[in-house]
């Protein structure tokens, strides 16, 4: 059996997809892996150059437009790998790329997925380190547009996009998939809150770096409010809470380069909240560390 499914959806961009193949072959072992590509109604090129392929990968084709959740949900009955990793066809993957995603799942417990840095391709910024929630509960990408990466060599947050995403195939199946009521957004944002209800950890490797053409797929934000508003009814009660101890911090952090353009209530309200949040840490948890802990400090 494979140790990793390779699952990639396509819906026309055919160039890009071309691009995303061939860095995966360039830059991944594929021997005893599975790859399988699902052409969701492409109308260009796509299905000619999907059996051009080296390799023999699995091609699933959609009669009609299904989005992004039906068409990897399908991939994911098939595969037959220990891990499946979701890769976006608008991604372009770079060297070691995938062992620190496979190093860092297994180094740690509890974990239900891992994500790792996308850089935007045009920019090369960081468009990606993970999700944070606002105070609404609602996610927004943490460290976007920053030069530099996050610090240490990985983080756990609360949320991270399934553009390129590791997750065992057993507990992917098991929670049921992205949630097909989503279409082309937020599907999976709602898989991984799903996670963290039920207690497994989000966790985001730095040293894993691709390149992505942000939001190419066509249609892509076409249903952005209905998917939204799907999310605020089924999670933002939960999610806000999160909201509330990360937002202050991630807000302040965004525009400390660029005070100018802060908005001047919110900056106010997210550095009161982030004074609140530390006093309130601060008479939690400081009388309750242990001796032997605070001489270990």
């Amino acid at each position: 059996m494979p140790e990793v499914s390779f699952i990639i959806s396509a819906h026309n961009c055919v160039e890009l997809t071309r691009a995303m193949i061939d860095s995966l072959f360039a830059y991944t072992d594929l021997e005893n892996q599975e790859l399988i590509i699902v052409d969701d109604a492409s109308t260009d090129g796509t299905a000619n150059y999907l059996r051009s392929i080296r390799g023999k990968p699995i091609i699933l084709t959609n009669e009609a437009n299904s989005g992004f959740a039906k068409s990897n949900n399908r991939a994911a009955r098939q595969a037959s790998g220990d891990y499946i990793v979701f890769l976006n066809n608008d991604l372009e993957l770079t060297p070691n790329w995938l062992d620190p995603m496979i190093k860092l799942h297994n180094s740690e417990e509890n974990v239900g997925a891992v994500g790792n840095i996308q850089r935007n391709f045009e920019t090369g910024l960081v468009d990606h380190a993970g999700i944070f929630f606002d105070l609404e509960g609602m996610p927004t990408h943490a460290w976007k547009n920053r030069k530099r990466l996050p610090p240490k060599t990985s983080s756990e947050r609360n949320a991270i996009t399934a553009a390129c995403i590791l997750v065992q195939r057993s507990l992917f199946l098991k929670l049921g998939g992205f949630n097909e009521a989503y279409l082309n957004g937020m599907e999976d944002v709602d898989l991984c809150v799903k996670m963290k209800s039920e207690g497994y950890r989000l966790l985001v490797s730095h040293q894993s770096i691709i390149r992505h053409h942000v939001s190419r797929s066509p249609g892509r934000h076409r249903f952005n409010d209905e998917n939204s508003e799907i999310f605020r009814k089924r999670w933002s009660k939960y999610t806000a809470q999160f909201g509330a101890q990360e937002w202050p911090a991630e807000y302040i952090h965004r525009y400390a380069r660029y005070w100018w353009r802060m908005n001047p209530s919110l900056a106010l309200k997210a550095f009161s909240r982030l004074i609140f949040n530390r006093r309130k840490f601060a008479e939690s948890e400081f009388p309750s560390i242990p001796e032997s802990s605070a001489k270990d400090c």
